[in-house]
C-alpha cells in the first residue's frame, strides 16, 4: 500500500482532497446515468416513443438489481476502506475474494429468476401490448450481464478506495464511447432497435469487465485476485452483508416505490398511459444524472472519511461531512436551476412530441423542486453508512419511501390529477431531508466531532 496516499487524506487541505476526489468519482457513479441518456436519445429516434414506456416498465426491475449489487459492493467496500487503513492487506484479499463469491452466486440466481418471471413482472409493472414486446427484448439480453455488471460496480468502487480513480474513470469514459458508438450502429445500421442498444451495453459491459480483470490481476497492486481469498469464511460474508443491508432496504423500497409510480400514472392517464409511462422514463434518467453526481461526491467523502475515522481523526471527519453537504447544495442548486430554466428543451431532445414535452417539463419544475435541499439528505446516508451505522441511512430513506411517498401516491393522484405524482415526489423529499438534518446533527454529537 502507498502511504503517501493514506498520509494526504489525513493531513491534505480537505477542500483540496476533495477536488482531488470528487471529479473521478463523479464521473465514474454518473457514466451509467450518461449513456442512459445517450441510449433512450438513440432510441427515441430509431424506435419512437413507444420505447420510452418500454423502459419505464423495466425502471423496478433494475432498481431491484441494483439493490442485490449493493447488498453486497457497500459491505466490501466499507470494509476494505478501513482494512486499507489499517494496511491490513491480508483480511482486505480475503474481503475482496468472499464479495466476488457473493457478487457471482447472487447475480446468477437473480437472472435465473428474472429471466422464469419477467413477462409477469413487466406486466405486473405497466407494460402494455404494445410496450412488453420492446420491455422482453431488452431486459432479456440486459439480464445475461448481470454478473459481469455486479462485479464491475463493486471493483470500480475498490479502485477509489486504493487512490486510483483515473483508472476508474478511464475504464467507464472507454465504455461509455463503446456503447454508445455500438448503439448507433445497431440501432441505424443494421435496424435492430431495442435490441440493438442491449447488445451494445452487454458487449461494451463484458469488455471493460475483462479490462477489470486484468487490473485486478496484478499481484503488485493491494487488492489482488489470490487463491486465498476464495476461501469462504461465513463470519466475513455475515460482516459484509450486515453493512449491506441498509442500502439494499434502500433499493428495494424504491423499487415499490417506481412501481408505485408506474401504477399511479397508469390510473390516472387512462389510455395515455403510455405517453405518461414515456415521459416518465425521460425525466428519470434526467432526474438520474444529479443523483449520480451526489453519490459521486459521496464516495469520495466515504474514502476520506473512512480513513479518517480510523485514525479517530473526528475533528477533520466534521470538516469533509460539512464541505460535502455546501458542495452538494451547490451542485444541486446550479443542476436544478438550468433543469428548470430550459426544462422544455431538454425535453425536446429525446422527443419532438409536443404533450410528451409537455408532460415531461412539468414533471421536472415540481419533482425536483427540493433538489438543492435532497443532496444533504443523500450525503447524510452516506456518512451514516461509513460510520457503521446502517440503521440510521436506512431510516433516513426508508421514512421517504414508506412513510412519506407511497401514502402520498396513493392520496394526491386521486385529488390533483398525474401533477399529484410529481407533488408526492417533492413533498416527500421536504420530509426525509428534515429527518436526515435531525438525525445527522444528533449522530455528531454523540461521536464528538
Amino acid at each position: 500500500m502507498d502511504n503517501t496516499r493514506v498520509n494526504s487524506m489525513l493531513t491534505m487541505p480537505i477542500g483540496k482532497l476533495l477536488r482531488k476526489f470528487t471529479p473521478p468519482a463523479m464521473i465514474a457513479m454518473s457514466a451509467n446515468a450518461v449513456l442512459n441518456i445517450f441510449e433512450i436519445i438513440i432510441l427515441g429516434i430509431g424506435v419512437g416513443i413507444d420505447a420510452f414506456a418500454a423502459l419505464a416498465c423495466t425502471f423496478p426491475i433494475i432498481i431491484l438489481i441494483s439493490a442485490f449489487a449493493s447488498l453486497v459492493n457497500t459491505g466490501t467496500a466499507s470494509k476494505i476502506a478501513m482494512l486499507y487503513a489499517e494496511n491490513n492487506q491480508e483480511q482486505a484479499l480475503k474481503t475482496f475474494g468472499n464479495s466476488v463469491i457473493l457478487l457471482v452466486s447472487f447475480g446468477a440466481l437473480l437472472t435465473a429468476v428474472l429471466e422464469i418471471f419477467l413477462e409477469d413482472i413487466l406486466r405486473l409493472c405497466g407494460a402494455s401490448d404494445v410496450t412488453l414486446p420492446y420491455a422482453l427484448v431488452y431486459m432479456r439480453i440486459m439480464l445475461v450481464s448481470t454478473v459481469v455488471l455486479f462485479s464491475m460496480q463493486s471493483m470500480g468502487r475498490l479502485l477509489h478506495i486504493q487512490g486510483r480513480p483515473k483508472v476508474q474513470m478511464m475504464l467507464q469514459i472507454g465504455g461509455i464511447t463503446g456503447n454508445v458508438i455500438l448503439s448507433v450502429i445497431f440501432v441505424f445500421v443494421f435496424k435492430w432497435g431495442m435490441k440493438g442498444v442491449a447488445l451494445a451495453s452487454i458487449m461494451c459491459e463484458s469488455v471493460s469487465w475483462i479490462l477489470y480483470i486484468k487490473v485486478f490481476s496484478n499481484k503488485k497492486a493491494f487488492l489482488h485476485f489470490t487463491k486465498r481469498g476464495f476461501c469462504v469464511d461465513f463470519s466475513l460474508i455475515k460482516e459484509i452483508l450486515s453493512i449491506g443491508v441498509s442500502p439494499f432496504a434502500i433499493n428495494a423500497c424504491g423499487c415499490v416505490v417506481a412501481l408505485m409510480i408506474n401504477l399511479s400514472l397508469i390510473e390516472v392517464a387512462g389510455e395515455q398511459r403510455d405517453m405518461y409511462l414515456g415521459s416518465y422514463a425521460i425525466v428519470q434518467r434526467i432526474t438520474q444524472v444529479l443523483i449520480s453526481l451526489i453519490s459521486g461526491l459521496g464516495l469520495a467523502m466515504q474514502i476520506i472519511t473512512s480513513i479518517n475515522i480510523a485514525k479517530q481523526n473526528y475533528i477533520r471527519v466534521r470538516g469533509v461531512l460539512m464541505q460535502s453537504i455546501f458542495n452538494a447544495f451547490i451542485i444541486m442548486c446550479i443542476g436544478y436551476g438550468f433543469i428548470s430554466i430550459f426544462a422544455d428543451g431538454l425535453m425536446s431532445i429525446f422527443t419532438t412530441d409536443k404533450q410528451m414535452i409537455e408532460i415531461g417539463a412539468t414533471a421536472l419544475i415540481i419533482g425536483l423542486c427540493t433538489f438543492p435541499f435532497v443532496g444533504s439528505q443523500m450525503v447524510a446516508v452516506s456518512f451514516f453508512q461509513t460510520i457503521r451505522r446502517p440503521r440510521a441511512s436506512m431510516i433516513i430513506s426508508l421514512t421517504r419511501q414508506l412513510l412519506f411517498l407511497i401514502p402520498m401516491l396513493v392520496i394526491l393522484p386521486h385529488l390533483i390529477g398525474v401533477t399529484g405524482v410529481w407533488w408526492s415526489m417533492a413533498l416527500a423529499d421536504v420530509a426525509s431531508v428534515t429527518i436526515s438534518w435531525i438525525m445527522l446533527y444528533t449522530e455528531t454529537k454523540k461521536l464528538s466531532l
